[in-house]
């Protein structure tokens, strides 16, 4: 058993929205409607990973953990010249996102998804590094490491 398990998950990676109240239901509900997609596809892209990979993790991890992840976005069309030049990148492109979503909306919904799939709860992510990129084919690289 190695302890380490990387996959990836296409798609555009989705953040956990604030929560909105329905006072006449009684609760509270995600403003982001495609949360919930993101984590089913989260979830099922860890199980597969799991599968192919069995001497990888235990069947659910109870211990420290360290999780790392990248998500990549396309660039917007902007970001290109035009005519001739549509396939290039305008010099004045910026070289990395600093625009939404937020990378810590991001991780609480990918985060929220691996938890009662790779690992039993959250508040055993020890170490968390998180990034945002440009990049395509859109989609978020995971890699979770059991520490000693």
């Amino acid at each position: 058993m190695s302890g380490d398990l990387s996959f990836v998950v296409l798609g555009r990676p989705q953040g956990k929205g604030s929560k909105n109240p329905i006072w006449s239901k009684r609760v509270l509900v995600d403003s982001n409607k495609n949360a919930r997609p993101w984590a089913n596809r989260v979830s099922a892209a860890a199980l597969e990973a799991v599968e192919a990979n069995p001497d990888a993790l235990p069947a659910l991890v109870r211990g420290a953990v360290s999780v790392t992840f990248v998500f990549y976005f396309a660039r917007p069309r902007g970001h290109y010249g035009v005519g001739r030049n549509i396939n290039r990148l305008r010099p004045s492109a910026p070289a990395h996102m600093a625009t939404m979503p937020d990378v810590d909306k991001l991780v609480r919904c990918t985060l929220d998804a691996l938890v009662g799939t790779l690992i039993k709860d959250d508040g055993q992510v020890s170490a968390l590094h998180a990034g945002k990129r440009f990049g395509e084919p859109e989609r978020a690289e995971i890699r979770l490491r059991v520490l000693a």
